[in-house]
């Protein structure tokens, strides 16, 4: 394992860079700081302005998680996201720039983890559960929920956000669609809301072929507490 991620950046141009000639060469400069403030890759790509409105640059990135700071200084735009980055997994990320400094981003709990290309079959989210609901019980509703979740041929990426925390009584479950469109529930025992922090908690929860198969056989509209899938917490 080489403990790198390829990465494709998407990016968005700000207005003042969209307004310059086709020929113009535009510089994006990407850095990815640690939550110890460590610089851990920093590197300035020249795009052609060309016609289209999107942007592609790639590079290698090291395994963890990181503040992504997008920048073109000379025409005042930027962008900030916490992103993470697994060993030997592809990300495809869309990010727009915005003129003048970005703010702070909201602090998310990230869920990452690998994934069999069947996954994005039975489109997978995250949701939130009132916390009475038990284990091998009907879920009854969902409660609202701030949820952005990329799907990787390979992996799969999850930002969740609470902010500010109105669900002091919830608990997460992974929602699974089934081929008849009802859906399986599979809790994820992690406590819920994170501790405040000024950097992401991160979920580790892979997903195997043999987990998804498995589901067939269990009741739908149910929250489903399968102690064999396994999940890793760090704050």
């Amino acid at each position: 394992m080489s403990l790198i991620a390829h990465v494709v950046l998407n990016v968005g141009l700000c207005g003042s860079m969209a307004a310059k000639p086709p020929q113009t060469s535009l510089p994006i400069r990407v850095r990815l700081v640690d939550r110890r403030a460590i610089v851990r890759f920093d590197q300035t790509f020249r795009v052609d302005r060309g016609y289209d409105q999107d942007k592609i640059v790639e590079f290698d990135a090291p395994q963890g998680e990181y503040l992504m700071h997008l920048q073109s200084a000379p025409y005042g735009c930027s962008a900030d996201s916490f992103q993470e980055f697994l060993p030997d997994h592809n990300r495809s990320i869309a990010v727009g720039l915005s003129p003048g400094q970005s703010p702070p981003p909201r602090v998310p709990l990230l869920f990452a983890g690998a994934a069999p290309e069947s996954f994005l079959y039975v489109h997978p989210t995250f949701v939130l559960l009132d916390k009475s609901v038990a284990c091998n019980k009907p879920v009854g509703d969902t409660l609202p929920s701030d949820i952005q979740v990329e799907n990787d041929p390979d992996a799969y990426f999850a930002w969740m956000y609470d902010d500010p925390p109105d669900n002091e009584t919830a608990q997460i479950a992974l929602q699974l669609r089934t081929p008849t469109h009802q859906y399986h529930y599979v809790r994820v025992p992690v406590p819920y809301p994170p501790p405040p922090s000024r950097w992401p908690s991160e979920v580790g929860f892979d997903v195997t072929q043999d987990e998804i198969d498995s589901l067939a056989s269990q009741p739908v509209d149910t929250l489903l507490c399968l102690h064999l899938w396994e999940t890793k917490v760090y704050y």
